[in-house]
């Protein structure tokens, strides 16, 4: 019997992984974006805390939030009307990390997550 679970218990062991670097745990950051650019356009947070950044399109655009300046976070897009999750953890050191969110060639807003 146990051997029929092991597949079972590996299968679920990898969408655990996958669900952990799809943005999902530590603290959710709902992030908007609108015809005019994104909202907020700072984040507070704890040198090493983990964010949840919950990002909402609400426009007719495809928009593209990415780190700008040495900020580790790879481009994500979000199309029109769609909400993606993007997991960040912050820096040990502290600091001013900036995350650029932007529809190409469009509109740009910086956003600032200052840790101390």
């Amino acid at each position: 019997m146990f051997r029929s679970l092991l597949p079972l218990c590996l299968a679920l062991g990898l969408v655990a992984i996958a669900c952990s670097s799809s943005g999902e745990g530590g603290r959710v950051v709902e992030v908007t974006q609108a015809e005019d650019g994104c909202t907020p356009t700072t984040i507070t947070a704890k040198p090493g805390e983990k964010l949840n950044l919950k990002v909402k399109n609400t426009t007719g655009n495809s928009y593209e939030i990415e780190g700008e300046g040495g900020t580790q976070l790879e481009e994500v897009l979000i199309p029109e009307g769609r909400t993606r999750e993007i997991g960040y953890t912050v820096p040990s050191e502290g600091g001013t990390f900036e995350v650029k969110c932007y529809v190409p060639g469009g509109v740009e807003t910086m956003i600032e997550i200052e840790a101390s």
